[in-house]
């Protein structure tokens, strides 16, 4: 009877007082960089956690427009991210990303059901992913350019024939 008591005060303890204690990140991203014949901006965040205790077996990933989705771990400590933008939207610097563990993730999808404020949900760390814009080509198409230059090539042609004929 004293053992299963002990456990069970153990367990409480250690759930009261935060399995994952607290956690470190460090953020490093990729994002695409010619977006000539794209329609998508690709970004990926690789995160490095260093937790004071246990690291997260899952983690979830918010962004700034609301969806969740789950994080990739692609190693010891280490967790991917990605999404995707339309080209008009990106844009470069800091995308604010919200972690959540699974115990998290349960807060989450329970304000969303209840229509709640899914930033009211304490999340398990903040991170700021750095985005860079994609080149989207020349400002003056090369197709413009030329037809601009036919256009002048053909005025001083037509100006001199009417020069000389005259």
């Amino acid at each position: 009877m004293s053992r299963q008591l002990f456990a069970i005060c153990l367990v409480a303890a250690v759930c009261a007082s935060g399995v994952y204690g607290s956690c470190k990140a460090t953020v490093s991203s990729f994002s695409t960089q010619d977006a000539t014949i794209l329609t998508q901006l690709a970004h990926v965040g690789e995160i490095t956690l260093q937790c004071s205790g246990a690291a997260p077996a899952s983690l979830f990933a918010e962004f700034p427009c609301g969806k969740v989705v789950p994080v990739a771990q692609v190693g010891d400590n280490k967790y991917q991210v990605s999404w995707v933008e339309d080209i008009k939207q990106g844009s470069s610097g800091n995308v604010q990303v919200r972690l959540f563990d699974e115990e998290g993730y349960a807060n989450v999808r329970k304000a969303q059901r209840d229509g709640d404020k899914v930033s009211s949900v304490k999340s398990l760390l903040d991170i700021a992913v750095p985005t860079k814009s994609a080149y989207k080509g020349p400002w003056v198409k090369a197709e413009l350019l030329a037809a601009f230059l036919v256009g002048g090539v053909a005025y001083f042609a037509f100006t001199t024939k009417s020069k000389v004929q005259a």
